[in-house]
């Protein structure tokens, strides 16, 4: 199976790096390049979903196959998150099932998941190695993986292909403006001042939407962008990306 050009970048150095885990893809690039892309995926959803772990053992086969439902309906249309949990929620308690306490942290993992799979190029993360991060790495049980993983082996192209659909008629906001937010309060030391940032975001269909982010978060949200950017400009420096 030949390597996508536009991956290329994955084996340029290829030659000067040692495949130590793996000592059978030190001559094969292609290997290489799946081993890699593999071992990405498993990273990124470790560290992305290390918040999530302490709220899995609520979940339950039920509670999953509702989640994956919500998840899947998220994936496949423009709805906003909060209209999607509604139907879920009012199903559990309709069929007879408890709600978790943690329900939207659970629904968030999971689509995480799904999404982080879904952007990963078919075949670089075999169905065995899904499992092993699923149930080891995230401790997830054994009947919330299979159910997971069926979904996305069984319906990987049509999720995919809506998932791309999905993306390109969401509303991305054509205009933001932010400014900060100080409290004082005569109860509180001025050193706990609370201060948060307020973000207005003015949609493509002509709606408005506020966030306000705690100082830390703000702060968290400055530095991951920061990261994307110089990441964004190493990748330009590539010479395999100064061909397009």
């Amino acid at each position: 199976m030949a390597i996508p050009f536009k991956y290329q970048l994955f084996i340029d150095n290829f030659r000067s790096h040692k495949c130590l885990v793996n000592r059978k893809c030190v001559n094969n690039p292609e290997k290489y390049y799946f081993f890699k892309m593999s071992t990405n995926f498993c990273y990124t959803v470790v560290k992305n979903l290390k918040p999530y772990v302490k709220y899995f053992p609520q979940l339950t086969k039920p509670v999953m196959r509702a989640l994956i439902q919500a998840s899947v309906h998220y994936i496949e249309t423009n709805k906003c998150s909060p209209e999607i949990l509604e139907l879920a929620l009012n199903k559990l308690p309709h069929s007879g099932h408890v709600i978790p306490e943690n329900f939207c942290e659970l629904f968030a993992a999971i689509l995480q998941i799904m999404q982080m799979y879904l952007r990963t190029p078919v075949g670089t993360v075999k169905l065995n190695e899904l499992r092993e991060c699923l149930q080891e790495d995230l401790n997830l049980n054994y009947e919330c993986v299979e159910d997971l993983v069926k979904v996305l082996h069984n319906h990987r192209v049509s999720l995919t292909k809506n998932f791309i659909e999905a993306k390109s008629v969401r509303n991305y906001p054509k205009h933001m403006q932010w400014r900060i937010n100080i409290s004082l309060s005569q109860e509180l030391p001025r050193d706990n001042a609370a201060i948060t940032i307020i973000l207005h975001f003015h949609l493509p269909d002509g709606r408005y939407r506020t966030l306000e982010l705690p100082l830390a978060m703000f702060h968290h949200l400055r530095y991951k962008l920061a990261n994307l950017l110089s990441e964004m400009q190493s990748l330009e420096q590539r010479p395999v990306m100064k061909k397009f």
